[in-house]
C-alpha cells in the first residue's frame, strides 16, 4: 500500500468518525442512567443531587462554557432566534443551541476543502470556486439543520406531555371523587406521578403556591410556556370548581378521554403519512426487479 493509499484511507476514516459525532451529540437524545432509573423504580432518590433539565442534560452548553454564552449572545444578529422556552423544552441551553449552530457550521465549512485537499492527493484537481461554493452551502445547509432538529424535538415533547396530561387528569378526577378540594387535587394528583412532565406541572403548582397566586394561574403558565394548550384547559376547568363549586370530576375525565381520541387520530394520520411515503420507493423497486427479472429474456429477442 502506498503513502498516498494510507492518507486517503486515514483522512477519510477521521471525517467518517468526525461526522458520526457530530450528528450522534445533535440528534441522539441522552438516556439517563441505568441507576438512576433503578433508583426511581425502587421509589428511592438518587444519590447524586439532580439539577434541572436545563443544566444537567446538555452537554454542549457544558463544553461551549463562556464561548457557547459568547455566541448566544451575538447569534440572533445573524439570523432568527429560536425562543428559550422551546430550548427549555427540549433540555438545551441557548449556550448549547448556539454552540451547535457554530460548530455545525465550522465543520461544513473545514469538510469540503479537506476532501478537495484529499482529490487533489489522488490528482484531481478542482477549480478554486467549487470548494469554496461547497463549503458555504455546506455551513449554510448544518447552521440551519440544528433549527429543524429543535422543531422536530420539541414536537415530540409536547405529544409526550399531552399523552401524560390523560393520566395526570385521570388522577384529579379521582382526587375530586374523594371529595379533595381543586387546589390540593391538582397538587397531589402531580405528585403521584413520575417523570419528567408531572415534575413540570408539580413545579409549576409549586411556584405558583410560593408566589401567593392559584395553582391554575401556574397551569396557565406552563401551558404558555410549553405551547401545550391542554394545560390552560385544565386551568379553567379548576376555576370552574374553585369558584362554583361544581364537581369536575366528570368533566376531567370526558377531556381526558377527548384527548385520547385527538392522539390517537393524530397517530393513525402520521402512520397513514409515513406508508404513503413509502408507496414511491417500493414502486420504483418492484419496477427494477420486474426489469432484471425480464433482462434475460429481452436480451435474447434483441439479439435474435
Amino acid at each position: 500500500m502506498s503513502g498516498i493509499q494510507a492518507a486517503l484511507i486515514g483522512s477519510g476514516a477521521l471525517v467518517g468518525l468526525g461526522v458520526f459525532l457530530l450528528l450522534r451529540a445533535v440528534l441522539v437524545v441522552e438516556q439517563p442512567r441505568l441507576t438512576d432509573a433503578l433508583a426511581r423504580l425502587d421509589g428511592r432518590s438518587a444519590a447524586a443531587p439532580t439539577l434541572p433539565l436545563t443544566q444537567a442534560g446538555d452537554r454542549w452548553g457544558r463544553i461551549a462554557g463562556r464561548a457557547g454564552t459568547w455566541a448566544a449572545g451575538r447569534l440572533p444578529a445573524a439570523g432568527p432566534r429560536t425562543p428559550a422556552q422551546t430550548l427549555a423544552l427540549i433540555g438545551w441551553t441557548p449556550e448549547g443551541y448556539a454552540a451547535r449552530k457554530v460548530g455545525l457550521a465550522a465543520f461544513g465549512a473545514l469538510f469540503v476543502p479537506l476532501l478537495t485537499a484529499v482529490l487533489g492527493a489522488t490528482g484531481v484537481r478542482l477549480p478554486a470556486a467549487v470548494p469554496v461554493a461547497g463549503s458555504l452551502a455546506l455551513a449554510g445547509v448544518l447552521f440551519l439543520v440544528v433549527d429543524l432538529v429543535v422543531r422536530d424535538q420539541a414536537a415530540e415533547a409536547r405529544g409526550q406531555m399531552r399523552r401524560a396530561l390523560c393520566s395526570y387528569l385521570d388522577l384529579v378526577s379521582l382526587r375530586r371523587d374523594a371529595s379533595e378540594g381543586p387546589t390540593i387535587a391538582l397538587e397531589r394528583a402531580a405528585a403521584l406521578g413520575e417523570g419528567g412532565v408531572f415534575r413540570r406541572i408539580a413545579d409549576a403548582l409549586v411556584t405558583a403556591r410560593l408566589a401567593g397566586e392559584p395553582p391554575w394561574d401556574g397551569l396557565r403558565r406552563l401551558a404558555a410556556d410549553t405551547g401545550v394548550g391542554e394545560l390552560a384547559d385544565v386551568a379553567d376547568i379548576a376555576v370552574v370548581a374553585a369558584q362554583e363549586g361544581a364537581s369536575i370530576a366528570p368533566t376531567l375525565r370526558a377531556r381526558a378521554s377527548s384527548l385520547r381520541v385527538q392522539l390517537l387520530a393524530e397517530e393513525e394520520a402520521a402512520a397513514n403519512t409515513a406508508s404513503e411515503k413509502l408507496t414511491a420507493p417500493v414502486a420504483l423497486l418492484s419496477i427494477a426487479f420486474l426489469l432484471l427479472f425480464l433482462y434475460p429474456a429481452l436480451a435474447r429477442l434483441l439479439a435474435t
